[in-house]
């Protein structure tokens, strides 16, 4: 645990984008629980949201440029997705379209939901806004919700 908090202190924004950026590719890690580290030695909250919503997404953005490097079906040889689930995923992404990108930031789904995005060259830049939006409330869910437990402990 020690590790951790020394961890934050010593790389503060920079380390909080960079953990961000990674979580928001597919390498399993956790930022948000990350964020409550950071916010525990002192940092500023407003900076430390800025700098997890543009890692995450940039991250985000990494998975939809995979996606549309890769020819159509890998996802579903790559990862063994029956032909059924990649039939509902195809038309949740149909109906819904770069909304979905909003749920990115849920853990595993929300890199696949990306990948599919970019997969299927839906336009880059609404993924980013909605994505952007996506990754922007959770952060900031996060964020006021330690605030608020702070301030009653």
């Amino acid at each position: 645990m020690e590790m951790i908090m020394d961890f934050c202190r010593e790389y503060g924004y920079f380390g909080m984008w960079l953990i961000s950026f990674l979580s928001g590719t597919v390498f399993p890690f956790s930022s948000d629980v990350l964020l409550l580290f950071f916010l525990g030695v002192g940092l500023d909250p407003v900076w430390l949201l800025f700098a997890a919503t543009f890692g995450n997404t940039v991250g985000g953005m990494s998975c939809y440029y995979v996606g549309g490097l890769a020819r159509e079906g890998w996802f579903t040889r790559l990862f063994n997705v029956s032909p059924d689930k990649a039939r509902r995923a195809d038309v949740y992404i149909q109906k819904y379209g770069y909304w979905a990108a909003f749920f990115s930031f849920l853990a595993v789904v929300g890199e696949a939901i990306v990948i599919v995005l970019g997969n299927m060259r839906v336009c880059w830049w609404k993924v980013l806004l909605t994505m952007t939006l996506g990754k922007l409330l959770r952060y900031a869910v996060i964020i006021l919700t330690y605030e608020g437990v702070a301030t009653v402990i």
